[in-house]
């Protein structure tokens, strides 16, 4: 009976996530019954039930003008919540914070969601008239930008060959690395500098530099990564984000109680 039960209810679960993150993306964020339950393939009458249950508990808004649903407010507690009590995203704050004020450019850092997807989760903006602005929670290809480079470089090969060939080489401007053979060139380059460049690779105008951040087994769990202007980009400035972005990482990996593979050097800024 109980194993009956829980097979009746995980699928509910299921969906409900499904609802919650598709309502999450900024182009769905006020969406139909009808639009719901198509696109993410839930029949209506029960997409319709779990939204009663959701918007019960806040988590969900119904526009009954617009016969719309949004994410409700409940959730701003929840990611507050969820902000405070998960260590590395506080232990990652102080880091951003001074990669930010080092650099005067935005800091942010992103985790993997999936196999081919990275998310931000924490950033740091200047209190500059124009900067590069982004919102948490935004994802992004794992084969996309410096991100996905500094995180599939640090992989074992064959395991970021596959997710390279699955994902494909997708152009998101006339600057994007689309030829295979070009692209694990890159990574190989992302290895030896120990983090990686991208110009306007993914947006016209926007350029980055990131630096992988290991776990205890020398396993990248995080990118942290600093984002500004294509104008504000010289050999000099490259080179100058790129060893605060890779000092900002070694340190939070150390804070972390991780431990970088050894082909990472880096230099310990108590040596001489």
């Amino acid at each position: 009976m109980v194993e009956k039960q829980e097979r009746s209810i995980v699928p509910a679960v299921e969906s409900a996530i499904k609802i919650l993150e598709y309502l999450s993306r900024y182009k769905h964020r006020a969406s139909t019954l009808s639009d719901i339950s198509k696109n993410i393939s839930i029949n209506k009458s029960t997409c319709h039930r779990i939204l009663k249950v959701l918007e019960n508990s806040n988590f969900v808004f119904y526009n009954e003008e617009k016969k719309q649903y949004s994410l409700g407010s409940h959730l701003v507690v929840l990611g507050t919540r969820a902000s405070e009590f998960i260590d590395y995203l506080e232990l990652s704050k102080p880091h951003l914070k001074w990669l930010c004020q080092e650099t005067q450019q935005t800091a942010v850092l992103l985790e993997p969601i999936s196999n081919n997807r990275l998310m931000y989760i924490a950033k740091e903006e200047p209190s500059l008239p124009i900067r590069v602005t982004v919102n948490i929670g935004q994802r992004f290809p794992l084969t996309s930008a410096s991100f996905g480079k500094c995180f599939l470089a640090f992989m074992d090969k064959m395991k970021a060959e596959e997710i390279i060939k699955n994902i494909g080489l997708r152009q998101f401007t006339n600057k994007t690395i689309t030829n295979l053979e070009e692209f694990m060139q890159e990574l190989e380059h992302v290895r030896r500098k120990g983090y990686a460049e991208s110009y306007e690779e993914y947006l016209p105008g926007v350029c980055g530099v990131a630096a992988p951040v290991f776990d205890l087994h020398g396993n990248v769990k995080q990118v942290i990564s600093c984002l500004f202007l294509a104008q504000q980009t010289d050999t000099d400035n490259v080179s100058f984000y790129g060893s605060k972005v890779l000092e900002a990482a070694t340190k939070l990996t150390k804070t972390s109680g991780g431990r970088p593979p050894f082909e990472v050097l880096i230099k310990d800024e108590d040596e001489d």
